[in-house]
């Protein structure tokens, strides 16, 4: 059954600063996009979900990835690039993100991600 689901492209780029421009608007900056795999990300959608993210559960999404590999990698902030999306093109790291991490959760043998999706993407 698991063969069947279908999987997708996972990159993370990592927050790396919060910077000022010459309007005094801050602009977030980010490291390099880096391919993480094809990955079973899912959409939210259970009753705990619904009642911890609410109306905005629609545009969250979760991956659970190994915890050995991937334990203190990822952190709230940083970029995703899922559903197809990739960096390739990019002028500035993180334009084409279409997500960002709402949450890193520590789990037994597995670290879930929580992905929020970013407005106008």
């Amino acid at each position: 059954m698991r063969s069947k689901w279908k999987k997708k492209t996972l990159y993370i780029a990592s927050f790396l600063t919060d910077d000022m421009d010459d309007c005094k608007q801050t602009i977030a900056t980010y490291d390099e996009p880096v391919f993480i795999g094809l990955e079973n990300i899912q959409q939210l959608s259970g009753s705990t979900d619904i009642e911890e993210y609410g109306n905005k559960v629609s545009k969250m999404q979760k991956v659970l990835l190994d915890y050995n590999k991937y334990l203190g990698k990822f952190k709230e902030n940083d970029l995703a690039y899922i559903e197809d999306v990739t960096p390739e093109g990019e002028e500035v790291y993180g334009d084409n993100a279409n997500y960002k991490i709402d949450s890193v959760r520590n789990q037994n043998r597995k670290i879930a991600i929580y992905f929020e999706k970013l407005p106008n993407k």
